[in-house]
């Protein structure tokens, strides 16, 4: 076998602690599904997958010098494995299992929101997703209204999916060692997801192009008049954007497609 180079490019980041893949195969609830490992590297994590009996297990690689150690693994379970050498940032993950697919991630942190933004789409595809990514994100992603990293990310990432962080992670778990702590979240799709993605996403970007503008200030450029509809709603426009629910944001853009 060809000794492994580690690509600084494509972020890599090995997960080598075994308390700490046991804790997040177990946190997943494998047993009986369908499941997606995207980043599986080595495979460290796969192993641990693969104890927890999983119904199929895809993994998505975009390192094709990584094919040796992932092959090996797959021999002990042809009929169980399957290995795509793909760019996940390329792929629908909802068109290679039908079924709901239960997603596990060890994201690059450069493209981590991408995906999962990109995720959101068609979220209700997933039982679940768990993922690792840089704790700065775990906390955009999970930020309650009117904290500190409360954004149009949070909002998005919220009205889709319920998430919470799971486990922080040192850098010192990992080889190479990141400049940054990791952080393990998990999303639980609604159940009903009845709102205009694109509609939504547009007021997002108004609203929070300058959060420390009243929200007034900022909705005065739209061609609708949603004033008299915040009003009616008691959405306060004297507030800043990070103090609005995202329950009413999604009633601003059901307003705006109308």
């Amino acid at each position: 076998m060809v000794p492994f180079r580690i690509k600084k490019k494509l972020g890599q980041h090995f997960l080598n602690d075994k308390e700490t893949l046991e804790r997040i195969s177990v946190i997943c609830k494998i047993k009986k599904k369908s499941v997606i490992e995207i980043g599986p590297g080595k495979g460290s994590l796969t192993r641990h997958i693969l104890k927890k009996n999983p119904l199929k297990l895809i993994l998505i690689e975009k390192d094709l010098s990584l094919r040796p150690y992932l092959s090996k693994i797959k021999k002990d379970f042809p009929n169980l494995i399957e290995i795509i050498f793909a760019d996940a940032l390329d792929l629908k993950l909802n068109k290679i299992i039908p079924n709901k697919i239960l997603l596990i991630a060890n994201l690059p942190y450069n493209i981590a929101t991408t995906l999962i933004v990109n995720w959101l789409r068609y979220i209700q595809s997933f039982e679940s997703i768990v993922v690792m990514v840089q704790k700065e994100v775990a906390e955009r992603l999970t930020a309650k209204v009117s904290s500190k990293f409360y954004s149009r990310l949070s909002v998005l990432i919220q009205v889709h999916a319920n998430v919470k962080k799971i486990l922080d992670i040192d850098p010192s778990k990992f080889n190479p060692q990141p400049k940054v702590d990791s952080t393990v979240i998990q999303l639980i799709p609604k159940k009903t997801i009845n709102f205009d993605y694109e509609k939504l996403d547009q007021i997002l970007k108004i609203c929070f192009a300058q959060r420390r503008k009243m929200l007034k200030n900022n909705l005065k450029n739209i061609n609708v008049p949603i004033g008299k509809f915040c009003e009616e709603n008691k959405i306060n426009l004297n507030l800043r954007p990070q103090d609005i629910e995202p329950k009413n944001y999604l009633k601003m853009s059901e307003f705006s497609s109308d």
